[in-house]
């Protein structure tokens, strides 16, 4: 295995986590990894290495160029709206009140 590929493949699940802050739903997600996919096959027989790690470079870029200002959360996690909402007692209080 070359020794780009980890970080290809690091950089295009980068981006598709990226590309989903800026979708309302899966179906239009999907379409935006379509389109990275695309760009990343086209790319796919580049055998230069210089060329190589200047495509790495700009998806680089453009992954911090891009990034969402508000990310999506799921609410139930740490961050979201309902996380720690009507959180059950410790077992120590429950215990000294019973």
């Amino acid at each position: 295995m070359a020794s780009h590929v980890p970080r290809v493949r690091m950089l295009y699940r980068k981006i598709c986590k990226e590309l989903y802050h800026y979708s309302a739903t899966r179906p239009v997600w999907g379409e935006f990894i379509q389109e990275a996919r695309a760009r990343f096959e086209a790319n796919r027989d580049v055998t230069d290495e210089a060329k190589i790690q200047a495509l790495i470079k700009d998806g680089e870029k453009w992954l911090i160029d891009n990034k969402c200002g508000d990310p999506y959360i799921v609410p139930t996690n740490p961050g979201g709206t309902k996380f720690q909402r009507n959180v059950p007692p410790s077992l120590e209080i429950v215990e000294k009140h019973s």
